[in-house]
C-alpha cells in the first residue's frame, strides 16, 4: 500500500536530546504532529512516521511518500496534531461565569507551527488494495487480542478501578500497561497486590516502564510475571487529565489501551482463572470502622477483646515523611499508651496524591479494652480532596477487623473503662477538659484509703499549663500534679501525664482541674496524647490485692 503522511519535528531551533534535564520537555522532544499504524490484533506498531525514513525541510516539516507492505488483517491508523505551544485570549481576561462561557470564542491558540499555518500540511493518505475497517472487524480484531484477558482495569478520569482474580496453579501472566508517569511522580498508573500475603507483587513506576510513544509522560510495561496460586487484585488509577477521553498532549502509541490489561496465553491456565468481587474491608465482618473522615475530625470507638485475635487493620491517612497528617492510632485503656499508630515509614503509597498512605497490615491483640483513634486536619479528605484521591477513597479512615476475615461475635464485647488491673472503682474524676476550665468535684473517703490518681494535662519545660490537683477541706492542696513527676502521654511533646498511687486519711476532698486557652480535648494544636479520653483528671479506689 502507499503511504503520503506530513508531520512536524520540534520546531528547528528547539530540539534537544531527552536527557536527564530535558526529558519531559514535550516543546524540545516530541514531535507535536505524527502519524503511525498499529495491528489491531497484536496492538504493535507496524508504521511509525517518527522512525520512517522521512524527508526533513529546513522548516520542521517530515514528509514520507512510498509504500509499506503488510500482511492481510485489520489495522488502525492514528494521527495525533498538538502542534499549539501557548493560547492567548482576545481583550482583558475576567473570570466570571460570562466570561468563561465565552472563553473558546476568544482563544487564540499560538506556537510555530500555527503562527506559519505549516499545520495546514499535516495529514496521513492510505492508498491500495483493502477496504475501510467496519466497526464489527474492529470488534473482531480487538476480541482477538482480548480473549486471552484475565483482567482489564480502565478507570475513568479522577478515579480507580480494581480487578480481583484467583490463581489455582503457576501461571503466567503477561502484564501490558500504558500511563501517565514522571520521573517524580505517578499520575496515571496502576499495581498487582496478593490479596493472601498484603504484599504487592508489581507496580507500575517510572523505573520499571519505558517510553508509550507520543509524549514524554507516556509510559508503558509490558513484561509477563510468574505468579503462585493464590487471590490477587489489579489496581489501576487515573487523575483528572490526559487521559482517552482528552489527551493534553500527543497520546501514547495505542491509546485505546491506557490503563491495565492482563493476559495468559496458554488456555488451559486461563481456564483455571476467576474472578471475584475484592474488597479491602470484609462487609459486616468489622470489630472497629472510623471511615468516611472529614476535615477536622477526631473520632474513636471502643471495643473489648475476649481471647487473643489477630487483627487486620486497613487505614488510609495523609502523611509525609516528617509527619502525618491524617492518621489513626490505637490504645490499651489499661495502660493508656498506643499499642499501634500509623507512620509514613509502616505505610505505603495509597494511590492518588503521594501524601496518601495506607496501612494494611495484622497485629496480635491480647485480652482487653482498647481504644481506635483517628485524627484529620484542615484539609485533603474524604470528598474533600485538593490533590488525587486514594485508590480507595471511601475507607479514608481506619478499620479493624479479625485476620481470618470472618467476625465471631462472642469473641468481641462492648468496650468497659477498666482503669486499672482488678476492679478498681472511679471515686471521682474531671474529664474531657477544654480551654480555660476551673473544674471542681468533691468526693469523700471514710477511711484511710490508697487511691490511684491519673492526670493527663499540658506542660513543657518544667512547668504546667493544664493540670490536676486535689485540696482537703480547707482549700489546702495535699497534692498536685507537678512537670519532674510526670511522663510522657504520647502524641506532642507537651502531652504530659501522672498515674500513680496515692494514700489520703479519711476526709472530705475536692478534685481540681484547670487548663490555659489552647490544647484541651478536641481541639488540639498539636498531636493529641495517647488517650484523649482521659485528658482530665481522675481518682480510683485501688482494687484489694
Amino acid at each position: 500500500m502507499q503511504i503520503a503522511a506530513v508531520g512536524a519535528e520540534p520546531w528547528p531551533d528547539r530540539p534537544r536530546q531527552r536527557d536527564h534535564e530535558h526529558w519531559q520537555d514535550d516543546e524540545q522532544t516530541t514531535w507535536p504532529a505524527a502519524a503511525w499504524i498499529l495491528d489491531a490484533r497484536t496492538r504493535a506498531v507496524v508504521w511509525d512516521l517518527r522512525s520512517a525514513d522521512t524527508r526533513r525541510e529546513s522548516n520542521g516539516l517530515r514528509r514520507f511518500s512510498g509504500s509499506v507492505h503488510l500482511p492481510s488483517g485489520t489495522y488502525e491508523a492514528h494521527y495525533a496534531s498538538y502542534p499549539a505551544s501557548s493560547i492567548s485570549f482576545n481583550g482583558d481576561l475576567k473570570l466570571n461565569l460570562n466570561d468563561i462561557i465565552r472563553l473558546g470564542r476568544r482563544a487564540k491558540y499560538g506556537g510555530p507551527y500555527v503562527e506559519t499555518g505549516l499545520y495546514k500540511e499535516f495529514g496521513l493518505k492510505i492508498t491500495g488494495p483493502g477496504r475501510v475497517a467496519s466497526q464489527e472487524d474492529f470488534a473482531a480484531a480487538r476480541s482477538a487480542y482480548t480473549a486471552s484477558a484475565i483482567a482489564t482495569v480502565v478507570p475513568a478520569r479522577n478515579s480507580t478501578a480494581r480487578k480481583g482474580f484467583e490463581i489455582t496453579r503457576p501461571t503466567r501472566v503477561e502484564v501490558y500497561a500504558i500511563g501517565e508517569l514522571s520521573l517524580d511522580d505517578e499520575f496515571d498508573y496502576g499495581w498487582i497486590m496478593n490479596v493472601d500475603t498484603q504484599q504487592r507483587i508489581w507496580s507500575m513506576t517510572y523505573a520499571t516502564t519505558d517510553p508509550a510513544g507520543g509524549a514524554a509522560k507516556n509510559r508503558m510495561a509490558h513484561e509477563t510475571l510468574e505468579l503462585k496460586p493464590g487471590h490477587y487484585v489489579a489496581y489501576f488509577v487515573c487523575d483528572d487529565s490526559h487521559s482517552p477521553d482528552d489527551w493534553n498532549n500527543v497520546p501514547a502509541t495505542d491509546p485505546e489501551f491506557w490503563g491495565l490489561t492482563l493476559r495468559v496465553a496458554d488456555p488451559t491456565a486461563r481456564a483455571s482463572v476467576k474472578t471475584f468481587e475484592y474488597e479491602p474491608v470484609p462487609q459486616g465482618q468489622t470489630i472497629v470502622s472510623l471511615i468516611g473522615i472529614h476535615d477536622d475530625e477526631m473520632r474513636s470507638a471502643g471495643f473489648a477483646l475476649r481471647r487473643p485475635m489477630d487483627v487486620h487493620i486497613y487505614a488510609i491517612g495523609e502523611g509525609f515523611t516528617d509527619r502525618m497528617a491524617d492518621y489513626a492510632w490505637i490504645v490499651d485503656e489499661e495502660q493508656h499508651k498506643r499499642i499501634w499508630s500509623m507512620s509514613y515509614a509502616n505505610t505505603e503509597h495509597a494511590g492518588g496524591a503521594r501524601k496518601n498512605r495506607v496501612f494494611d497490615g495484622t497485629i496480635h491483640l491480647a485480652p482487653g479494652n482498647y481504644l481506635v483513634y483517628y485524627k484529620s486536619d484542615d484539609s485533603h479528605s474524604y470528598n474533600n480532596w485538593n490533590g488525587a484521591p486514594p485508590a480507595e477513597e471511601r475507607y479514608w479512615g481506619v478499620s479493624l477487623f479479625p485476620a481470618s476475615r470472618r467476625l465471631n461475635p462472642a469473641d468481641v464485647g462492648p468496650f468497659m473503662r477498666t482503669r486499672g488491673a482488678g476492679n478498681d472503682a472511679t471515686v471521682a474524676q474531671l474529664t474531657h477538659m477544654g480551654d480555660e476550665e476551673d473544674a471542681r468535684t468533691t468526693f469523700q473517703l471514710p477511711q484511710q484509703t490508697r487511691l490511684r490518681v491519673l492526670v493527663i494535662g499540658e506542660g513543657r519545660d518544667g512547668e504546667m499549663f493544664d493540670y490536676g490537683w486535689i485540696e482537703d477541706a480547707a482549700g489546702k492542696t495535699v497534692w498536685e500534679m507537678k512537670y519532674d513527676q510526670t511522663d510522657p502521654a504520647g502524641g506532642s511533646e507537651k502531652n504530659r501525664m501522672f498515674d500513680g498511687v496515692v494514700t489520703l486519711p479519711a476526709g472530705t476532698y475536692a478534685l481540681r482541674y484547670r487548663s490555659d486557652g489552647s490544647h484541651s480535648y478536641r481541639d488540639w494544636n498539636a498531636d493529641p496524647p495517647d488517650d484523649p479520653e482521659s485528658w482530665g483528671i481522675s481518682v480510683f479506689r485501688m482494687a484489694r490485692p
